[in-house]
């Protein structure tokens, strides 16, 4: 590697001042909420009919982002050959972690009982996908946390333990396949949710996962790659940016062909959930945040600006930005109708809580902020006390 011309991004001390005070300021104001959820009981606008909502489809959309960040990473280095990327490997498994953490966090928090979790270590019910969704985040997160123990002991234990950071990445990759796979299951398993029970789940998910992780990778490389500055790191870019243009193309594809399926019977269970993602109350997620801003706009930066670094930064930025609403309308409209032969549940009762209707109120809000703002702080002091005085190994003279 060639680090002759590079101007790495260290002794940032402004840039870890901002950011560790917006993150404390996010946590103080999310904690609000996280109060309301653990002493009130408050558990915002989920009702009896949709049980899962904004939290459920924040945890989703951070625990696709980190695996299949880990998953990209590892293929395009092992497979597609493009070097230049292993002196990023302490930030994407910083990045992974701290989505991670912020997954478990909000899942959590969705729990009836959250402090009642140790009961799936102590007493497991391995028939359930719950128990094993649970056992694999565990796993995963120690993979992860002894990858970067490696780098945080700095340049000599890396070479040192070269092997042994082979053979943890090696295991990661099935647990994270299992564990997306684990996801969808967990949702494609459930027979009275139409929408959701279909073997094909699992694989979509698996698929929005690589390509929204291979935005998030190329995004991270831009944004702290040490090696900016020279030719190689533009190299890389390009080369990502190539690969991720290719992924939205297979999501794009995955996804129609899975609507077709949906459609084409006219099956009033499956029918009905596309109806409201495609003409509900919440078109505007799907039409104009995910369409437009996070797929038309990110394949026309990466088309017609693919040797622009700022052009292929945005394209990756906008694509997560939208990616956060397919986790939305995949948990939300599979449960905002009811099921074929209960047509007239709702109007048999009648309580605030009695409702197939959802939005996400201030509670759940203030949940997700204090998530993102705990993952924001994780990162920015693991970037700063653990990231930086590896790289400056690298670079003793900066």
């Amino acid at each position: 590697m060639n680090l002759k011309d590079a101007k790495p991004r260290l002794n940032r001390k402004k840039e870890f001042f901002f950011f560790s005070v917006i993150a404390i300021v996010a946590m103080v104001a999310g904690s609000i909420g996280v109060y309301q959820v653990l002493v009130d009981g408050n558990h915002g606008a989920l009702t009896n009919f949709v049980p899962w909502g904004l939290w459920v489809s924040a945890y989703v959309f951070l625990v696709w982002l980190e695996v299949g960040m880990i998953l990209s990473f590892f293929v395009v280095r092992r497979y597609f050959k493009i070097e230049g990327l292993d002196i990023m490997a302490p930030v994407v498994y910083l990045a992974a972690i701290a989505a991670l953490i912020a997954a478990l966090f909000t899942i959590g928090m969705d729990l009836g009982h959250p402090f009642r979790f140790y009961k799936a270590y102590t007493s497991p019910q391995f028939g359930s996908m719950m128990t094993w969704m649970i056992w694999l985040h565990t796993i995963y997160l120690f993979i992860l946390g002894g990858e970067l123990f490696f780098y945080w002991k700095g340049k000599d234990s890396v070479k040192r333990n070269k092997k042994w950071l082979d053979r943890l990445a090696y295991i990661s990759i099935p647990f994270g396949i299992i564990l997306i796979g684990n996801i969808g299951g967990l949702f494609g398993v459930i027979a009275a949710r139409p929408f959701w029970n279909a073997s094909v789940l699992p694989l979509m998910f698996f698929i929005a996962s690589v390509v929204a992780g291979l935005g998030l990778l190329t995004l991270l490389h831009i944004l702290f790659s040490p090696i900016t500055g020279t030719q190689q790191y533009k190299d890389v870019a390009y080369d990502l940016a190539r690969i991720f243009f290719g992924g939205i193309i297979l999501g794009i594809i995955a996804v129609m062909a899975n609507a077709v399926v949906i459609a084409y019977p006219s099956i009033p269970a499956h029918s009905e959930a596309l109806r409201l993602i495609l003409f509900g109350p919440y078109w505007w997620s799907i039409w104009i945040i995910h369409i437009a801003i996070g797929i038309i706009v990110p394949l026309a930066l990466l088309y017609f600006a693919r040797k622009n670094l700022f052009a292929i930064g945005s394209a990756c930025f906008l694509y997560i930005v939208g990616f956060t609403m397919v986790p939305v309308n995949i948990i939300i409209p599979g449960l905002a109708y009811p099921s074929v032969g209960l047509e007239g549940l709702q109007q048999s009762f009648h309580h605030y809580k009695l409702t197939f209707e959802y939005g996400p109120s201030g509670v759940e809000w203030l949940v997700v902020t204090f998530a993102f703002g705990l993952a924001l702080l994780i990162f920015t002091v693991g970037y700063r006390y653990l990231v930086e005085p590896y790289i400056k190994e690298y670079f003793p003279r900066v």
